[in-house]
């Protein structure tokens, strides 16, 4: 009967930026490519970017461009050198790259002292394409160090590999591995780096800053059509903000999907907008090569209704009183026409003029007398 094989515990360890985690296990390391100790001048700086291609893990890879003569990589500290058979890391180098490994050993004879063997190996990676880089099966030229005054004492070995010379040392005892690349100041990303044993293997998949998107914005309601600044803000994983970084605002439809409003950048990321009904709004950090894409919660602009004024009562309508009709003026009587003085002349020469006839008359008749 065929005993069934231990089982194993691999894990994946998922890194934002340099956010390592906390101890030993697996951190960055920065040595010199011939003394690990004997570093050049120079403050590699950190780049995070999709890809090259397709990375081994996730989306994103870590990379650097260092000056040369120095080796940038991770350092793995372990309990047991035997049982750690799998110590390496993926590697992407444009025009190729060359770098070191270091495997440090501390024998039972020098536990208790600063006393350390340090393995060392060279490295290279092709260029243009992913190449997976393994240093627990490598052979290693050993020199003694004092790593309490960082000195090569004067102990040496030649060629040989961790499981033999763990052997001819005195048996098994804790030690570290450093694998890195940049000793020839050219460019290259790294990802997927992996340390452990037939008990299992974590891979550390190195991926961008993850951010943190918020909003601000009034505290009560506001008019319709008043205009409002809706500020926004993005931090990554540490607290510290992104440089540089551009948002962008978006407002909530009535079928719940979001739509552009307008984007914003600078120190201070903020717009000013002027709904005229209650609206949602969120800010939104676009994905990019260094840093994951964030969105803020939703912030809702509560627009005031306006103030209903209650119905009027129409006061009853009195009945209208038909207008008065005046009386027609009555047609004034003429006033009785006066004679005219004339008139009133002739009404006084009336007697004048009988007075004369008589007189004619008179004179006729003594005439007819004396004839």
């Amino acid at each position: 009967m065929v005993p069934l094989a231990p089982a194993t515990a691999d894990s994946t360890v998922v890194v934002h930026g340099t956010a390592f985690p906390s101890g030993r296990a697996a951190q960055l390391s920065f040595v010199g490519c011939e003394n690990p100790y004997l570093r050049a001048p120079e403050q590699p700086q950190p780049y995070v970017g999709i890809g090259p291609e397709q990375a081994p893990a996730g989306t994103r890879s870590l990379g650097y461009d260092a000056a040369g003569g120095n080796a940038v990589g991770s350092v793995h500290y372990v309990d047991s050198m035997l049982k750690t058979t799998v110590a390496g890391m993926s590697v992407y180098a444009p025009d190729g790259a060359s770098g070191v490994t270091y495997a440090g050993y501390q024998e039972p004879a020098d536990w208790g002292t600063g006393k350390v063997w340090f393995g060392r190996a060279a490295l290279t990676a092709p260029a243009g394409s992913w190449t997976r880089v393994d240093a627990a099966g490598l052979a290693f030229t050993w020199a003694k160090y004092d790593m309490l005054s960082q000195r090569r004492l004067d102990q040496t070995a030649p060629a040989t590999k961790i499981a033999a010379f763990v052997k001819a040392h005195g048996g098994d005892g804790p030690g570290f591995f450093t694998i890195g690349f940049g000793c020839d100041g050219r460019a290259f990303n790294m990802d997927a780096w992996r340390i452990g044993g037939p008990a299992g293997v974590t891979t550390y998949d190195l991926e961008g800053l993850t951010t943190s998107t918020s909003i601000s914005g009034p505290d009560g309601a506001i008019d319709a059509g008043q205009e409002v600044t809706l500020r926004g803000a993005v931090v990554d994983n540490t607290g510290a903000a992104i440089p540089g970084a551009r948002l962008v605002l978006e407002s909530q439809g009535p079928n719940g999907g979001w739509s552009l409003v307008e984007g914003a950048g600078g120190a201070d990321p903020a717009l000013t907008v002027a709904p005229e009904v209650t609206t949602t709004y969120r800010w939104r950090f676009v994905d990019r090569p260094l840093a994951e894409g964030s969105a803020s919660a939703p912030f809702t602009v509560e627009v005031r209704k306006a103030e209903e004024q209650p119905p009027q009562k129409k006061a009853p309508e009195k009945a209208q009183k038909k207008p008065e009709q005046k009386a027609e003026p009555k047609a004034e009587k003429k006033p009785e026409q006066k004679a005219e003085p004339k008139a009133e002349q002739d009404a006084d020469q009336e007697p004048e003029q009988e007075q004369v006839q008589e007189q004619d008359l008179e004179k006729d008749q003594q005439a007819r007398r004396h004839r």
